[in-house]
């Protein structure tokens, strides 16, 4: 949930993709965020960012989808841009973890420092839930953890892929649940 993502000024905003189908999923993430943290849960944040200095997705692959072309820096380090929104922005204590591919898993730490903390059980959440969310969700079920999306703290820019990718979710990796659950869950 970064400016470039969720805000006209941001990258994809100034590109002419519609922004109010990505900021649906803020409030709900916001009581999602206030319970996790009321409850003790470990909150990380995943920033996707295009570092020149380091290999990223693009730079791997010598077919690239058109939707990957980009004519000006995006989600670049230290931006603006690359920053989690102020509605959602990290508490003391919360974690953020850069990442140069759709997974959070892929070469950022994120397992090591999962299993370093016992955790097993995943909530994830963010945006887009066709790529980020469900390439993460892939990662983390490959990797023997647990997976649990909550349904409305996901969004994309296209609703038939979000609904595919938890359909995914559901019939693959793990469980996705209405809001309502996983906070009385959180409560008990």
């Amino acid at each position: 949930m970064q400016n470039d993502f969720c805000d006209e000024r941001g990258y994809y905003g100034r590109k002419g993709l519609p922004i109010p189908p990505v900021r649906t999923a803020i409030p709900e993430l916001a009581r999602l965020l206030e319970a996790a943290r009321a409850a003790e849960i470990a909150v990380i944040y995943t920033r996707l960012v295009h570092d020149p200095s380091v290999s990223d997705v693009m730079q791997r692959h010598r077919i690239l989808p058109a939707g990957w072309v980009a004519d000006e820096p995006r989600l670049a380090p230290g931006s603006w841009g690359a920053e989690i929104i102020e509605e959602l922005r990290p508490q003391p204590g919360d974690a953020v973890i850069d990442k140069a591919d759709y997974s959070a898993f892929h070469q950022t730490g994120l397992e090591s420092r999962l299993r370093r903390s016992g955790r097993r059980t995943l909530l994830l959440t963010g945006t887009t839930d066709y790529a980020c969310v469900l390439h993460t969700a892939f990662d983390a079920f490959s990797s023997d953890f647990d997976v649990v999306v909550p349904r409305e703290c996901v969004s994309g820019w296209y609703p038939e892929l979000g609904r595919s990718a938890l359909r995914m979710v559901e019939l693959l990796l793990g469980r996705v649940m209405p809001l309502t659950e996983v906070l009385a869950e959180l409560q008990a």
